[in-house]
């Protein structure tokens, strides 16, 4: 038996409804008119999917953020088919305490360990994880700084 299943149902045109075992819906267009492309939304959901575990690493360390973005470009191959060559991840942390050690760790643990969107991917996908750190309530600005990243792993160091 599966562990997640999902259906998707032709809308017409080249939109696509999916829906999850919940009832979830989440909208597809391969036109780009109504809705996100199959490939943006994978984008998404590898963000979505670090963004999370990143989140949870942080309330471990007892660091919590108070507020957490993810902006995600991607690059593909050419010509088909389109994979997803590289990907630049830019995460923005707001919170008080939050120390760049910590938020780094948080960031190469999901990738290398946790996140099971990027571990799904081809494994010849190049990432580019950053970082920038701000108080809470403030406006994002400053620098990025770069996450060194361990080979993928299943242990903890």
């Amino acid at each position: 038996m599966s562990d997640v299943a999902v259906k998707v149902n032709w809308e017409g045109g080249l939109r696509f409804k999916g829906t999850n075992a919940n009832g979830a819906e989440t909208l597809f267009d391969g036109d780009k008119q109504s809705a996100a492309t199959p490939v943006e939304i994978l984008l998404e959901a590898l963000g979505a999917c670090s963004a999370v575990d990143v989140v949870v690493i942080l309330e471990k360390q007892r660091t919590p953020a108070a507020r957490l973005e993810v902006s995600l470009a991607g690059n593909r191959h050419t010509p088909e088919p389109r994979y997803f060559t590289e990907v630049q991840l830019q995460f923005d942390v707001w919170g008080d305490g939050l120390k760049p050690e910590k938020v780094a760790r948080a960031i190469s643990l999901s990738i290398g360990k946790y996140c099971s969107v990027y571990h799904s991917l081809r494994a010849d996908l190049k990432v580019q994880p950053t970082f920038r750190i701000h108080a809470s309530g403030a406006e994002a600005a400053g620098d990025y700084q770069a996450v060194e990243m361990a080979a993928p792993t299943g242990e903890l160091e």
